[in-house]
């Protein structure tokens, strides 16, 4: 089942639809002491989700529920308190039947993100197509400035090698909707492929001409030359909005003396 990001509680439209935000303790049994609380009190999860990746001391119990009109949720929610393992409680009532499926703010890569549909992706590359020249390059160089940033933030975060740095980039994808990757890549020689299905500008784009998928090649080539601190440049081979099956990304060494600097300040040597 496709996870929604902003979705509407219909099972009993008779019903308020409430929501909590729970800090606990984290325990064995926190979470289970906290969804039984629920179930005595009679009020139906519609979807919930826990995180306890900050602090495995604390954890983060968000839900939303569906309530008989009229029951004392502000007494519900100070017994719920007053639980051993809860820390404190928020809640408050979706008057449109709205939920809400990631917290606010949001965030990828430590900053702060935002979330668009991909038609409005795909339509803001459209404008620039109509409206900007040689606006693949300016594409180009966003994707790079994007890819080399994002490799940055995660040599960071986790131990990055030559064995998982793709593997990292294909999690993230999938985390962030992009599409699945698989790959195959020579370091040594700086040649390989990278073959995404589902890729959300492809499958936004539809029937093409020419690959559709710019600003990802950009992106494999910003985050491959940060990873390796080698230049590469890859470019789309196949793509699924030409008729393809799959989109195939082709990776490269640049040209000799072109570092990776010199493609994100604009200049080809």
């Amino acid at each position: 089942m496709v996870r929604d990001l902003y979705m509407f509680s219909r099972v009993n439209e008779k019903a308020d639809v409430v929501w909590f935000k729970i800090a606990y303790e984290n325990t064995l049994h926190s979470e289970a002491d906290i969804t039984s609380f629920f179930a005595e009190k009679e009020l139906d999860i519609r979807f919930a989700y826990l995180d306890s990746s900050e602090d495995p001391t604390k954890g983060k119990y968000v839900m939303f529920t569906e309530a008989e009109k009229g029951r004392d949720i502000d007494s519900i929610a100070q017994e719920l308190e007053n639980m051993d393992v809860v820390l404190s409680v928020k809640w408050g009532y979706s008057k449109n039947r709205a939920i809400q499926s990631v917290d606010f703010p949001l965030q990828l890569l430590s900053k702060r993100a935002v979330i668009i549909r991909a038609k409005t992706f795909v339509d803001i590359i459209n404008i620039m197509n109509e409206q900007v020249p040689q606006s693949e390059g300016l594409l180009t160089m966003i994707g790079i400035r994007n890819g080399s940033g994002a490799a940055r933030y995660m040599q960071e975060m986790t131990e990055m090698n030559d064995d998982n740095f793709l593997d990292l980039l294909g999690e993230l994808f999938m985390a962030a909707g992009w599409g699945k990757i698989d790959h195959e890549i020579n370091i040594s020689e700086l040649t390989g492929t990278v073959r995404m299905t589902d890729s959300f500008l492809a499958d936004e784009f539809g029937d093409s001409d020419v690959p559709s998928c710019i600003y990802i090649s950009s992106f494999l080539a910003g985050y491959i030359s940060e990873c390796l601190k080698k230049t590469v440049q890859v470019r789309e081979s196949r793509c699924k909005s030409m008729g393809d099956e799959i989109c195939e990304h082709v990776i490269s060494p640049a040209p000799a003396g072109v570092k990776i600097e010199h493609v994100l300040r604009g200049e080809s040597h």
